[in-house]
């Protein structure tokens, strides 16, 4: 990383770190190289409202030509979550007319809606909703027949509905819908009771029309595990996110660690909290005076950390979600499918049958029987 981008890195950390206890002074590149180089990475991170929001408070001065660019790049972002909440009103229709499907809203049109200062500041990229596993199936073939496509089929059938975390479905525009079973991927994922997650939900508008979200202790941990178990890189966005749930005062340890420790992941919220510490330098009292006193599992740490490590690639965290299932039936199925998925799942994904077979035996088998070799070989 050049001193000049490392130079932007921490502007952007500042930037979404504003507003939040603790938080820096933005300190914004003079130079114009600086600045348009910003305001390029402010796009890509979504982090242009939140510096708006800051000038408008008289937190930070804007020149004239950022102010006017990043007015104009606002306003094509704005006109994309315009796009993608028209298409979240059609959805809603077409569940209707069916006969309804189950569904919250989650992360971006909840969080805009519900938590940030104003609609305007929080933008997305895409729709995700989070549906009860009966009507899985059916809200996936509902998008498909009005022109969505997944990017692979799935591995067995009814998988998705038992055992993934998500599917993801694409129109031609790009206009993407991710349809959560749960709200994290891999064995914490599993231990979340979703029947929980649809008690007493929130409530949004968009165009007149009530939109269901996750209640607000149930988004704050949902951030902490997006954040932590998403991706090995945590978007500046969700750490802002996670950030301004934590300094809610009506969101404190007494209301969220119950809830947590009910879906057996305190582990998990504890090194999201970290995670936010240490790269935005930010966390609220009361929290920073949970975390002093709640010590890590190390069991947890393995098991979060393996997560992170092995994101969606194949290795021994698939194999850590058979301890969560329910059933051996449930077992059972999940590792026939890991092992023997359908022709048409294997080809869209440019696989052979024995691809699968040698995944699987690369983290099942003890690794003296993955090495060994016979005297003749």
């Amino acid at each position: 990383m050049t001193p000049k981008v490392d130079q932007i890195q921490s502007v952007l950390r500042s930037i979404a770190a504003w507003g939040l206890p603790g938080a820096s002074a933005i300190e914004l590149p003079e130079d114009p190289q600086g600045q348009v180089l910003l305001a390029d990475l402010l796009q890509q991170t979504r982090l242009i409202g939140p510096l708006l929001a800051a000038a408008a408070t008289g937190d930070v001065e804007l020149s004239e030509e950022l102010e006017a660019d990043l007015v104009e790049r606002q306003h094509r972002a704005l006109l994309w979550c315009i796009r993608l909440e028209t298409r979240l009103l059609e959805a809603r229709e077409c569940f209707d007319a069916v006969g309804g499907v189950r569904h919250l809203v989650l992360k971006g049109p909840a969080i805009a809606h519900l938590d940030a200062l104003d609609p305007s500041i929080r933008t997305f990229a895409d729709i995700d909703l989070l549906v009860a596993g009966a009507d899985m199936d059916r809200a996936a073939s509902i998008l498909d027949a009005h022109g969505a496509s997944p990017p692979w089929a799935q591995r067995r059938p009814g998988f998705d509905r038992r055992f993934a975390k998500s599917t993801t479905r694409t129109f031609e525009d790009g206009v993407e819908f991710d349809v959560h079973r749960t709200l994290a991927s891999g064995a914490h994922g599993h231990r979340i009771p979703v029947g929980e997650l649809f008690e007493s939900p929130d409530r949004f508008d968009i165009g007149g029309v009530a939109f269901g979200a996750l209640k607000p202790a149930h988004r704050l941990l949902h951030s902490a595990y997006h954040l932590l178990l998403g991706s090995r890189e945590p978007a500046l966005m969700n750490l802002r996110d996670l950030g301004c749930y934590l300094a809610d005062a009506d969101l404190g340890p007494e209301a969220v660690v119950p809830v947590a420790q009910r879906w057996r992941g305190t582990a998990v919220l504890a090194m999201a909290i970290d995670l936010l510490e240490n790269r935005l330098g930010v966390c609220p009292p009361q929290w920073s005076a949970w975390r002093a006193s709640y010590d890590l599992d190390p069991a947890e740490v393995t098991l979060i950390e393996r997560h992170r490590r092995e994101g969606s690639s194949f290795g021994r965290a698939k194999l850590d979600v058979v301890r969560e299932l329910p059933t051996v039936r449930d077992r059972a199925a999940y590792l026939t499918a890991l092992a023997w998925p359908t022709r048409e799942h294997l080809e869209s994904r440019s696989l052979r049958r024995r691809d699968a077979l040698s995944s699987l035996a690369g983290v099942a088998l003890p690794r003296r029987l993955r090495t060994h070799r016979s005297p003749g070989s």
